[in-house]
């Protein structure tokens, strides 16, 4: 293929999940799209995806969910739609709590749709193409390790710093400065927690059901506990914050309430109540059923109290003080597992140098910017799939009415 003679009308840097649904919906206008991925697959990044299971969609879908510097109400719900554009390429789901998997629960299904749609709309694929620059003089020039490619509109979809091994890429960044188009922090996020806190010496491989709080944000869920940190459900959703904070120097702890179903008054109330029934009984018998055992312990010994010892021996100033370590644990933190051990990266593209209602740069047009790059991360849930979904639509409902 000449590619000097060629142009396209949209080139899109990335064939992650945006990328590749732009493309397909671009194609199907009767387009001329290509797609340039430093992977030599598309999609590569969807297969780790939940877990391997690729949870894409939630049904409990808002601007709540996300998070960015800017004003995000142009997002809203459109989890139907997503189930729809899937299941149009033969993927069933299934609905867990609202969750949307593939029915097979295997992340490959949906890549695997997506590969085998653009295959079947023709759309030229440049992989194993890292681009280092695009250029601008009346077409694109899109400049990769390995060739050059001419366009009238680029779409820059090119994903954030997060798992480099699955290649990551600073490259949208880099475009948008080149044009001038501003770019917040990058931070981490649903990722790990570090910390060498004592009490991981004990707690190393117990899964708890607990909330977790990190200064004003707070998420439940189950904490999984390991020799060298934390993480699970609660402890993702609130690690960007632990990321922003890291880079600034300003880390605080964290605390764990391991017992959020009950008040502080009804947990007094109810060890008082279980002290009183069976004197005889040692603390740690009396209190089994309140959360994981392990964490018991922990919370007894944060006490000052021998696991041994019999309730009749213990005073209104120790259940006060089990009350405390309860439903205020700390573990103190070191930062997050960084980047290469996240699923998203938090911070990007400024969306105040980005149209919300078409995703083109306000400084250059015919540039567009979608997904991760992009300054918006959801919470762990399908969330950031779900932004990559309805940013690629956004852009792509705008280029073929322009195109068109």
């Amino acid at each position: 293929m000449n590619t000097d003679e060629k142009i396209y009308d949209v080139c899109i840097v990335g064939a992650g999940f945006s990328g590749l649904v732009l493309a397909i919906k671009l194609a199907r206008a009767g387009l001329l799209v290509c797609l340039c991925d430093l992977n030599r697959i598309v999609g590569r990044k969807i297969l780790s995806t939940g877990n391997g299971r690729c949870n894409f969609t939630n049904s409990r879908m808002s601007k709540d969910y996300f998070y960015s510097n800017s004003d995000l109400s142009f997002i809203t719900d459109n989890h139907q739609e997503i189930r729809n554009f899937f299941k149009e390429l033969g993927v069933f789901d299934r609905d867990f709590d609202g969750y949307y998997y593939p029915y097979t629960n295997q992340a490959k299904t949906i890549r695997e749709a997506l590969e085998k749609e653009v295959d079947s709309l023709n759309i030229d694929l440049y992989l194993d193409n890292r681009v280092t620059d695009v250029d601008y003089n009346n077409v694109f020039t899109v400049t990769t390790s390995r060739t050059v490619i001419k366009a009238k509109k680029v779409c820059v979809a090119s994903g954030g710093l997060s798992a480099a091994t699955l290649g990551s890429s600073k490259v949208g960044y880099k475009l948008a400065n080149k044009f001038k188009i501003p770019t917040t922090k990058l931070a981490p996020s649903l990722v790990g927690l570090k910390s060498n806190d004592i009490c991981l010496k004990d707690l190393a491989g117990v899964r708890a059901v607990g909330n977790v709080t990190y200064k004003d944000h707070s998420c439940e869920g189950e904490i999984q506990f390991n020799k060298d940190g934390i993480s699970g459900y609660p402890v993702m959703c609130i690690s960007r914050f632990v990321g922003f904070d890291e880079l600034d120097k300003a880390l605080s702890d964290i605390r764990i309430d391991f017992i959020p179903y009950l008040t502080n008054e009804q947990l007094k109330e109810e060890i008082k109540n279980r002290f009183s029934k069976n004197q005889n009984q040692s603390i740690l018998s009396s209190l089994v059923g309140f959360c994981n055992e392990k964490a018991i312990e922990q919370v007894v010994s944060l006490s000052r109290i021998y696991g041994d010892t019999l309730v009749s021996k213990l005073d209104d100033e120790d259940i006060e003080n089990l009350v405390y370590n309860f439903k205020c644990f700390i573990v103190s933190i070191n930062g997050t597992k960084g980047f290469d051990s996240s699923q998203v990266t938090a911070g990007g593209v400024d969306l105040s140098g980005i149209y919300t209602d078409t995703m083109e740069a306000m400084n250059q047009k015919g540039l567009y910017f979608i997904g991760e790059v992009l300054d918006v991360d959801g919470i762990c849930g399908g969330y950031n799939l779900t932004w990559a979904y309805t940013s690629a639509t956004i852009a792509a409902n705008d280029l073929i009415k322009v195109m068109k």
